[in-house]
C-alpha cells in the first residue's frame, strides 16, 4: 500500500505544478510538449461533462481491484505491480475529479493525447497486468 500511496503523490504533486506553475514548454517539437489542460471527460477528452459519472465508475474499479489485491495477497501470490500502478493512476484522476471538478493532464504529444502521471500509471499497470497473466498461462500450459 505504501507504493500505491508514493505513486498517488507523484501524480499529485505533477498536476501541482502544472497547474501552478506550467506555461507551454516544447521539448520536441510536433512530439512533446508540456501544456496544462483541464479534463472534463474522459480519454481522449471524450463524454465531456461526465466527471461524476467518471469518478463513480473509476471508484468501483478501484474498489474491485484492491479487493482482488487483497485476496491474491491473502492467499500468499505476490501481485503484479500492475495492479498497484492502475489503482494508484485511479485514485489519482478520481481526486482530481472530486476537488477540482475536471482531470489536470499536462503532457501533449499529438500523436496520441495530452495526459497525465495516472494516466501512464493506468496504461503501464494495466500492460503489466496483461503480460503477468500471460505468463501464468505459459506457465501453466494453457
Amino acid at each position: 500500500m505504501t507504493l500505491i500511496v508514493l505513486l498517488i503523490l507523484i501524480d499529485q504533486i505533477t498536476k501541482i505544478f502544472a497547474t501552478r506553475l506550467l506555461e507551454r514548454i516544447v521539448v520536441i517539437e510536433g512530439l512533446l510538449s508540456f501544456d496544462y489542460v483541464e479534463n472534463r471527460g474522459a480519454v481522449f477528452g471524450l463524454m465531456q461533462g461526465s466527471n461524476y459519472i467518471m469518478a463513480a465508475l473509476s471508484a468501483i474499479i478501484c474498489v474491485v481491484l484492491i479487493i482482488y489485491l487483497a485476496r491474491l495477497i491473502k492467499d500468499g501470490k505476490t501481485p503484479s505491480i500492475g495492479f498497484y500502478m492502475v489503482i494508484a493512476g485511479g485514485v489519482g484522476n478520481i481526486i482530481d475529479r472530486i476537488f477540482r471538478g475536471y482531470v489536470v493532464d499536462f503532457i501533449d504529444t499529438p500523436f496520441i493525447a495530452t495526459f497525465n502521471v495516472a494516466d501512464m500509471l493506468v496504461v503501464i499497470g494495466a500492460c503489466f497486468i496483461i503480460l503477468s497473466q500471460l505468463k501464468e498461462i505459459m506457465k501453466d500450459g494453457k
